[in-house]
């Protein structure tokens, strides 16, 4: 089972389970974009954490492999990469499919925020960030195929 429980409990008194279920988010495959390896890895974590299917690039170039290959149901870029900029790539996934688009970034600024929103991202997200929060993007996302910026 994919989930979560956590418990509260006082002696002599009672206790208090709060499970959560993430089985069915299995099935939802989260295509995440980062040249950093340490954020790459935090990310992904956090995102199978929540009960997702996590597959990971580093570039631009093999972002756009995985995306043909295995159609993920959502994706999050990092804004600066090495090759082509995360930017440029969400523009390049745009013209051909409606996929979410979340932009992730250390840099701060209502420069980038705007350029994501006009080359068609979902979602803005910055560096660092609470799991709780890329959580609720991703749903956010997946539910609505937009994010009130």
């Amino acid at each position: 089972m994919q989930g979560r429980c956590c418990t509260e409990s006082q002696i002599s008194n009672h206790s208090n389970f709060d499970c959560k279920s993430y089985s069915h988010r299995s099935e939802l495959l989260v295509l995440v974009v980062d040249s950093d390896a340490d954020n790459l890895e935090l990310t992904s974590k956090v995102i199978s954490y929540y009960g997702f299917s996590v597959i990971t690039a580093t570039n631009s170039q093999t972002a756009l492999e995985i995306f043909q290959e295995y159609q993920p149901a959502i994706i999050l870029v990092e804004i600066m990469l090495p090759d082509v900029d995360g930017i440029d790539l969400g523009r390049l996934v745009r013209r051909t499919a409606s996929v979410p688009i979340i932009a992730l970034t250390s840099l701060p600024g209502h420069l980038f925020h705007e350029q994501a929103l006009r080359a068609g991202f979902n979602g803005y997200i910055e560096k660092p960030f609470e799991f709780e929060t890329l959580e609720h993007v991703i749903i956010h996302c997946l539910n609505l195929k937009s994010f009130p910026f």
